[in-house]
C-alpha cells in the first residue's frame, strides 16, 4: 500500500502495519473518556475543599455585651446566645466582649463593635451611634420584654429603716449615675415620693454591681441601688444570705424583690450596619432560640416610658456632641447655607457702601457748612465794614467844614492879634484842629483800607504824650490823671493804638463832664508774657450793660458814655491788630482794657 505524502513523496506500507495503525485507532476514543472521567472528578474535589473552607475564611462579628455584675458573670449568662447564633449562621463568626457601661460607650464611639445587647436606656442614650434594635429579650424570670427590668432599694434587714425619711444623711451606693436598672429608677420613684437626694450621702462606687451587695452587707454602705433579681441570683450562686437584707419600697410580689415598677427589658441591635441580609438572618435566629421551651428573644418593642424618665431627668436622648450636630447641618443644608452666606454677604456690602457713602456726605456736609460760615462771617464783616466806611464818610464831610473854619479863624485872630499869648493859643486851636482833620482822615482810611505798617514804640511814651494831651481838659473837669506805666518796646501800629487810647480817654472826660463832678482818671500799661495790656479806668458812674452787651456785635444803642461810635471803631481796630477790647463796670466806675500781642 502507498500514499503520497505533503512533500510530494511516496510513503509504502505493508499489510501488517496497516493492521497496527487501525487498532491504535480503535483505542483513541477509549483515552478520551477516561481522561474526562478524571478531570471532572478533579473538579468535584476542589469544589468540595473550597465549600469546606469557607467558614475560614468567614467575617467575624463582634458583640458587646453589658456586664453589670463582670466579665466572668456575664459570659456565663450570654455565651448561650453566642453559641446559637454561631450554629444558626455557620458562615460568619460571632464573638462577645463584655463590657461595663463606660466601657460599652467608648467602644461604640471608636466603632470597635458590630452589635451590642444592653438595657433600653443605655440604648435610647446611644441612638446617635446608629444602632438598630432587631429584637427585645424576654427574661424568663418575668415572660415579657415590656416588664422585665427594674430595680430594688436594699437594707440591711437589721438596720432599723422602716420609712424612706430615715435614709437622710445615710450612705447611699450606685454603680453610676446613668445606671438605668439601679440609680435612675430608684431615684425616679424616690423624687416621686418627694425625697430629696440631696439630703443622701449618695456614692457612685462603680461596677460590679455585686460589689455594692457586700459593701451593704458589710456596714459600708446603709443602702444599696441595684437591678433586681441580683439578690436571688447571688444567693442562688451561694454569695449571700438573702435573709441579710430586706427592701424599701416593696412592689407587688414577682418572682424578684424590686422597689419600682416594671420597664422594657434588654435589647440586641446592630451598630452601623447596612448588610440587610445579615440583618434579617440574624433577627430570624434569635426569634427561634427558646428556654425550657418558651421563646427568649420577642419582636421589638417602643421605649416611650423610657424616653419619658430620661427627659424627667434631663437627660437629652437625642444628644448628639456638638460637632456632629454642626456637621449634619452643614451636610444637609449646604445649600440654604450657602444662600443665606451669599444674601448676608450681599446686605454687608450694601451696608458698607451706604456708610461710605454717608460718611462722603457728611464730611461734604460740613465742610460745606463750614464754607456757609466762613461767607456768612465775611458778608457781616464786609457789611459792619461798609456801614463803618459810610459812616466815617458822612462824618469826615460834616466834621471837615466846622474844622476848616475854626482853623481860618484861629489863623486869622492870630494874625490880627499881637499879644504873645493869644497868639499861643490861637497856635494850639490850629493845631487841634489839624490833628481832628488828621484823626477824620485816618478813620475813612481804617474803614475802607488796609491798617499801615506796624513799627518799635514804647507804650510809656505814648501814655505820658497822650495824658499831656488831655491834661487841660482834665484840669477844667476837676479830673484827677493818675499814670502808671512800665518800661519796654511794642512792635504794633503805633497810630491805631494811640486812636485807640485816646477815644477811651475821650470817653472817660465826656462821662466827667456830663455828670459835673470831678474824680479821678487812671491810665496803665504793663507787659506779660502773651503782649501789653492797657488800662482805662475812671470812677464816673460807669457804663450801660447795653452798651457792654452790644460790643462787637452792631452799634451801641445808648448815649450814656460817650457817642458810642469811637468805642466802635475801637473795638474794630483791637481786632484789626490781633488783641482785643473789653469793658467791664468797676468800682462806681468803668475799666476799659486793651490787649496788644507780642507778635503781630
Amino acid at each position: 500500500m502507498s500514499w503520497r505524502d505533503g512533500a510530494g513523496s511516496i510513503v509504502v506500507f505493508h499489510n501488517n502495519d496497516v493492521a497496527l495503525i487501525q487498532d491504535k485507532l480503535s483505542l483513541i476514543p477509549n483515552y478520551l473518556i477516561t481522561q474526562m472521567r478524571l478531570f471532572f472528578r478533579h473538579l468535584y474535589t476542589f469544589g468540595i475543599c473550597c465549600l469546606l473552607c469557607l467558614p475560614l475564611q468567614a467575617k467575624e462579628y463582634r458583640i458587646g455585651f453589658l456586664a453589670y455584675r463582670g466579665e466572668a458573670q456575664g459570659r456565663a449568662e450570654w455565651q448561650p446566645v453566642l453559641d446559637g447564633l454561631n450554629r444558626a449562621l455557620p458562615a460568619h463568626v460571632f464573638s462577645g466582649v463584655f463590657l461595663t457601661q463606660q466601657q460599652l460607650d467608648r467602644a461604640l464611639a471608636d466603632q470597635q463593635l458590630d452589635f451590642v445587647v444592653t438595657n433600653p436606656a443605655h440604648y435610647v442614650l446611644n441612638r446617635s451611634q446608629g444602632l438598630n434594635w432587631l429584637a427585645s429579650y424576654l427574661d424568663p424570670r418575668f415572660g415579657s420584654a415590656r416588664e422585665s427590668v427594674a430595680a430594688t432599694l436594699l437594707i440591711r434587714a437589721d438596720s432599723g429603716i422602716s420609712t424612706l425619711r430615715q435614709l437622710h444623711g445615710l450612705r447611699i451606693g450606685a454603680v453610676h449615675e446613668q445606671a438605668f436598672g439601679g440609680y435612675l429608677l430608684v431615684a425616679e420613684q424616690l423624687r416621686r415620693r418627694g425625697v430629696t437626694m440631696a439630703n443622701m450621702d449618695l456614692q457612685f462606687r462603680g461596677y460590679p454591681v455585686d460589689a455594692l451587695v457586700y459593701l451593704l452587707r458589710d456596714g459600708a454602705l446603709d443602702a444599696a441601688m441595684v437591678p433586681a433579681c441580683t439578690l436571688e441570683q447571688m444567693a442562688e450562686e451561694g454569695l449571700v444570705n438573702p435573709a441579710d437584707f430586706s427592701a424599701l419600697m416593696l412592689q407587688a410580689r414577682t418572682p424578684c424583690v424590686r422597689s419600682t415598677p416594671l420597664y422594657p427589658g434588654w435589647s440586641f441591635a446592630a451598630v452601623n450596619n447596612q448588610d440587610e441580609t445579615l440583618l434579617r438572618d440574624i433577627t430570624r435566629a434569635l426569634l427561634a432560640e427558646a428556654h425550657q421551651g418558651k421563646p427568649l428573644w420577642g419582636a421589638p418593642i417602643r421605649l416611650d416610658e423610657v424616653e419619658q424618665l430620661l427627659r424627667g431627668w434631663q437627660l437629652n436622648t437625642e444628644q448628639k456632641p456638638p460637632l456632629h450636630v454642626l456637621r449634619t447641618v452643614l451636610l444637609g443644608y449646604w445649600q440654604w447655607l450657602a444662600g443665606l452666606m451669599l444674601v448676608l454677604l450681599v446686605i454687608g456690602l450694601h451696608h458698607v457702601r451706604v456708610t461710605r457713602l454717608l460718611l462722603k456726605r457728611t464730611d461734604e456736609r460740613d465742610r460745606l457748612h463750614s464754607l456757609i460760615q466762613s461767607r456768612e462771617q465775611e458778608l457781616t464783616r464786609a457789611r459792619q465794614a461798609t456801614l463803618l466806611g459810610e459812616m466815617a464818610t458822612g462824618l469826615a464831610h460834616e466834621l471837615n467844614q466846622p474844622l476848616s473854619a475854626i482853623k481860618a479863624y484861629a489863623q486869622a485872630g492870630e494874625l490880627m492879634t499881637t499879644e504873645a499869648s493869644s497868639q499861643e493859643v490861637l497856635q494850639h486851636i490850629v493845631e487841634e484842629t489839624e490833628r481832628g482833620a488828621d484823626i477824620i482822615r485816618r478813620f475813612r482810611q481804617w474803614a475802607s483800607q488796609p491798617l499801615p505798617g506796624p513799627e518799635t514804640f514804647e507804650p510809656a511814651a505814648l501814655c505820658r504824650e497822650l495824658s499831656g494831651r488831655v491834661m487841660p481838659r482834665a484840669n477844667a473837669a476837676g479830673v484827677r490823671i493818675e499814670l502808671e506805666t512800665e518800661e519796654g518796646s511794642l512792635f504794633c501800629v503805633l497810630p491805631a493804638v494811640e486812636q485807640i487810647v485816646s477815644n477811651l480817654l475821650g470817653n472817660s472826660l465826656d462821662a466827667f463832664e456830663r455828670r459835673g463832678q470831678g474824680g479821678w482818671l487812671r491810665l496803665q500799661a504793663g507787659r506779660t508774657e502773651a503782649g501789653w495790656h492797657i488800662y482805662v479806668q475812671d470812677n464816673a458812674g460807669g457804663v450801660s450793660s447795653v452798651v457792654i452787651e452790644a460790643l462787637g456785635h452792631t452799634l451801641p444803642a445808648s448815649r450814656i458814655h460817650g457817642m458810642g461810635i469811637g468805642l466802635m471803631v475801637s473795638y474794630r481796630l483791637a481786632r484789626r491788630l490781633g488783641g482785643a477790647l473789653t469793658l467791664l463796670n468797676v468800682n462806681q466806675g468803668t475799666q476799659a482794657e486793651l490787649f496788644l500781642p507780642k507778635e503781630q
